[in-house]
């Protein structure tokens, strides 16, 4: 089903690039404006003058962050401070990472994918998009004819059939090697022997592809597409970061809710509905630490539950009284977005008890979002309302929400490590 392509990769010049750490940056949809300062001053070849540059009060249609942005990838090509694989290569990617200090390897592979229109199932989504981000990246596309960032999609191989030869490859010295801010460890190797290619090739020609993270980045490159196919035809292909399910490494974090800024907001009275919905169950003696292992037990039993945070120092177990509920609630979604932690939260509480209309929801007016359980705690000594500690989203959940051709709420699910962007651009024109 999908296409996987090896191509002529465009990446950093190691003659003119020292430190590679500090020219590349995480996914530009988690950069704040600190971050953004702080990459700028890293180099003056960092990636962010090309992903997310700056904005200036006398940008005009002619000049902006998009036109700079295709101003300076031409002269860095140019220049030689980019430069283009000399081979058509895949390029495997590892990276080694510490979550509650225990320590994962996740291996996947940069290639091209040939676009495939979302209604035909070879390439699924999970979550809805919005529509400013895609706007702003297809202003990127268009100025600049290139993938900067890959889309991270996940395939579904329990045979591990590429994984002895990707052990094979890692026994030579990769080409890139650097150590990010987090003091995660991201290694990269070209892959240019076109038997392997079409091994990798002939393994994914029959999966289905799910996407994890860059659902905008996928659908404005089908717009691209279909604006450019013409000028460019290797636009019909986008930058893809694949990896196996099965991988060790594929971790799924949990995104908690942050309820905020609800006029009128009566707490005694909303504790009092949630008991016609949910078990309820204070809390008083856990410690932050326990937590995610309570709300994991309870996954584990299969029930549906959360930890309510209050501004009155509490904290709440909310169990599901009645699943079927969420259904009754939401005539239309299949049975795998129905059983969603993240649905539950949002039909239930959000829509039914606190009103919030699925408009509001998905313009984010009075819910924000953290994966830091202590920084979700905190907030309750400032702007919160309420918070929703949440288990993560299964694999096999995000599976079975796709092939059901479901979305999921918005940030159900939080991949974890990000993928760098700078380490392999894919030029569009060619």
């Amino acid at each position: 089903m999908a296409t996987v392509l090896p191509f002529r990769g465009i990446r950093y010049n190691p003659e003119k690039i020292e430190k590679m750490s500090a020219v590349v940056t995480p996914p530009y949809d988690v950069i704040d404006d600190a971050d953004q300062k702080m990459y700028y001053e890293k180099s003056p070849y960092n990636i962010i003058r090309l992903e997310l540059g700056y904005l200036f009060p006398t940008d005009t249609e002619q000049e902006n962050r998009y036109t700079r942005a295709a101003a300076t990838y031409r002269k860095w090509l140019e220049e030689g401070v980019l430069i283009r694989e000399a081979r058509d290569a895949l390029y495997l990617y590892e990276q080694d990472f510490t979550i509650n200090k225990e320590n994962y390897r996740r291996t996947g592979f940069f290639a091209r994918v040939k676009l495939e229109d979302l209604a035909a199932g070879k390439i699924l989504p999970h979550e809805e998009t919005l529509v400013k981000p895609k706007a702003d990246r297809l202003n990127l596309m268009s100025e600049c004819a290139a993938n900067f960032s890959p889309v991270f999609a996940f395939y579904v191989d329990p045979e591990m059939t590429l994984e002895q030869e990707f052990q094979k490859i890692k026994g030579c010295p990769p080409q890139i090697a650097l150590s990010d801010e987090l003091e995660e460890q991201h290694r990269i190797w070209a892959l240019t022997n076109p038997m392997l290619h079409q091994k990798i090739r002939s393994t994914l020609e029959n999966q289905v592809l799910y996407i994890a993270d860059g659902h905008h980045r996928y659908e404005t490159a089908l717009e691209y597409y279909r604006r450019n196919r013409d000028k460019y035809p290797e636009s019909s292909n986008i930058l893809m970061y694949l990896v196996n399910t099965c991988d060790p490494g594929m971790v799924v974090l949990p995104t908690h809710r942050i309820v905020h800024s609800i006029p009128d907001f009566d707490l005694n009275g909303f504790h009092k509905t949630l008991k016609d919905y949910f078990l309820v169950e204070e809390l008083n003696d856990s410690q932050p630490e326990d937590l995610a292992g309570i709300l994991k037990k309870h996954q584990d039993s299969g029930k549906k539950a959360f930890i309510m945070g209050t501004r009155k120092s509490a904290l709440y177990l909310l169990i599901l009284r009645d699943p079927s509920i969420v259904k009754e609630l939401s005539p239309g979604k299949s049975a795998a977005w129905c059983s969603l932690d993240a649905a539950v939260l949002q039909v239930i509480v959000f829509q039914k008890l606190l009103k919030l209309s699925p408009e509001k929801i998905a313009c984010q007016e009075n819910i924000a979002y953290t994966r830091d359980e202590a920084a979700a705690l905190k907030t309750l000594n400032q702007d919160a309302q309420l918070i929703f500690l949440l288990n993560p989203t299964k694999i096999s959940q995000i599976i079975a929400v796709a092939s059901a051709g479901d979305k999921m709420p918005q940030k159900s699910t939080y991949f974890y490590p990000k993928l760098l962007t700078g380490l392999i651009i894919n030029d569009l024109k060619g």
